[in-house]
Order: C-alpha cells, then structure tokens, then sequence
C-alpha cells in the first residue's frame, strides 16, 4: 500500500469516526477538527480552525493545557486523561481524552493530535452504581435497625424465650409479606397492589408495643408502581421513629393521617416525642431523608418535608394522586 492510499485510508477514518479528533500546533492552536469533533463540541471546522483550543476548557481548567503542553514536548503521551470541556453552548461534558505528539519529517514535535469520546453515559452508570450501593449499605444498615428495634419492642411484651421467639417470627413473616408486594414475581407477574391501610399497619404494627399508633387513613388502593418508594418511605420513618422517635422507648406514639385534595394524597405522619434530630441539627438530611425526597419526586410526583417542634416531628408526604392510585 503506497503513501498516498494510506493517507487516503486514515482520512476516511478519522472523518467517519464518532470520536473527536483533532489536531493543533504547540502554540494550542487548533489545526484540523474531524465531524465527530463537530457532533461534541457544537462548533463547525470553518468555526474550530485557528482558535485556540482552550475556547473549549471551563475557567477552573486552562491549567490543564499548561501541563499538556509540557508534557508533549518532553514527548510523552497522554493516554485516558478524564476531564470536562465546554461546548459551543456552555454545556459542560466530561470526556476521556488521549493526546500524542506529532512530529515532521524530522523528528522535532510540533503539535499534537487529541481524540477526545464523550463519557457521559459512563458516568451516569458509575454515579448509578454509586447510588444503589449507597442505598443498599444504608438498607443493609436499616435492617438491623429493623431487628434492633423489635427485639427491643418484643422483649418489654415477653415473658420468657420462647415467647420472644414467637413474637419475633410473627413480626418478621409481617414485614416479609410488605416486601413481598413491592417485588415483582420471577415468572414476570406484577406484584398485587394494596390498600394504603394495610401497607402502612403492616409497616407499623411489629414496632408498636407499649406505644401507640393511630392510623386514619381513608379507603385507599395503592398500585403496584406506587408500593416500593412509598414502603421505603413508611420503613424509613418507622425505623426512625423506634430508633429515637416516637415509637423508641421514651417515645409517646404516632398517628398516621390521610386525605385527598383534587389531584394531591396528602399524608401526615406524626410524633409525640422529644423532638430532636438524631443529628441535633433540624436542616440536616441524611441519606436516608435524601433516598425518601428522591423516591417521592421521582416516582410519586410529589414531596417529602419533615418538621420538629417541642411537641414531637411532623412528617408530610404530599403525592400526585394518579401516581400513588393508578387512576
């Protein structure tokens, strides 16, 4: 294959390539700039050619270029740098860039070429990934706030082992069948729905003992879709509230409310009890607020707001009705 074929092939891959290639002298001045240069950054070649390629670095990134530039000269090549760029419209995108010098005939260094893909998608994976294990190690960490809490509630009411063990298992095989309605079925069923009574006494009923739990709560049917943020939200609460809330030893109770306004499920959880924060800070969400104010907006259409007052917490779930109901 002579020079010229060659030069014909690498032509046709570069400009058929989805990456971002382009090329620019030591001075950062950008020489060539490929289609796929156009798709990710926005700007036209006629517009990309001649500006410095720096037009393309957020303000708290120019240092990269610096170092970029040294680093060529030495000739060193820059393999997987992860980093953002700015495209034509402001966007920001994070990109995986590998940089080589270019040399002439003679050997010396003067430019560099830089293919530049788009990683966005690798990274809403990884930030994915990092959610679901931050919420399975906070679930794993809630479950044996679970067990901690009724054990706890199950001993005041028991008089030897054995009935602590029967207490134990009934409570258990309760919130087992909770769960059991939130997953769907491996031969593909849908999980059954359930009304909002049965999904919040089932939560609530293996925590309660000494305390109590008032529950009004109107005829309600919860859909399938509905059933899994808003357990994890009712779970949350309870496991709070036997922790160091209104359901722990010192606690006074709960009640639970219900009603609908026009399109709007507005339901108010309530606690008698010394009304601090585990955190003693009132504004302060942790994971868990965090994981329930995103399980509400994202699937529920609504919101989750908690308030602390000297007579106890007031917990507000407000949901889109259609969400919550399936009608």
């Amino acid at each position: 294959m002579d020079a010229q074929i060659r030069q014909q092939h690498l032509a046709a891959i570069v400009e058929g390539s989805d990456d971002a290639i382009i090329t620019k002298n030591l001075d950062s001045v950008i020489q060539s700039w490929n289609p796929g240069a156009e798709r990710l950054f926005g700007y036209s070649a006629d517009e990309a050619v001649g500006q410095p390629i720096t037009m393309l670095f957020p303000a708290d990134r120019m240092d990269e270029e610096v170092d970029f530039i040294a680093r060529l000269s030495r000739g060193e090549r820059i393999a997987h740098f992860e980093t953002v760029r700015k495209r034509k419209d402001g966007t920001l995108v994070p990109i995986s860039l590998t940089v080589s010098p270019m040399r002439n005939a003679d050997g010396k260094i003067i430019g560099a070429s830089k293919i530049a893909r788009d990683i966005t998608l690798k990274r809403e994976v990884e930030e994915r990934q990092r959610l679901l294990l931050a919420e399975m190690r906070h679930r794993v960490g809630n479950s044996f706030a679970v067990a901690s809490g009724l054990l706890a509630v199950a001993a005041r009411h028991s008089n030897n082992v054995a009935e602590l063990v029967a207490v134990m298992r009934q409570r258990l095989h309760a919130l087992a069948q909770v769960h059991s309605r939130t997953v769907t079925h491996p031969s593909g069923a849908e999980p059954e729905g359930t009304s909002l009574f049965e999904l919040v006494n089932s939560i609530v009923e293996p925590f309660t003992g000494e305390v109590s739990a008032k529950l009004e709560l109107p005829e309600v049917d919860i859909c399938p879709a509905a059933i899994t943020p808003l357990s994890l939200l009712i779970f949350e609460l309870a496991t709070n509230a036997v922790k160091y809330g209104g359901l722990s030893a010192s606690g006074k109770g709960i009640s639970v409310h219900a009603e609908r306004f026009d399109d709007r499920l507005l339901i108010r959880w309530e606690e008698a009890c010394i009304s601090t924060p585990a955190c003693g800070d009132p504004s302060y969400a942790g994971f868990g607020t965090r994981m329930s104010q995103s399980a509400v907006s994202s699937s529920l259409g609504g919101t989750f707001t908690r308030e602390f007052s000297p007579q106890g917490m007031t917990a507000t779930i407000d949901l889109n009705w259609s969400s919550a109901t399936g009608t």
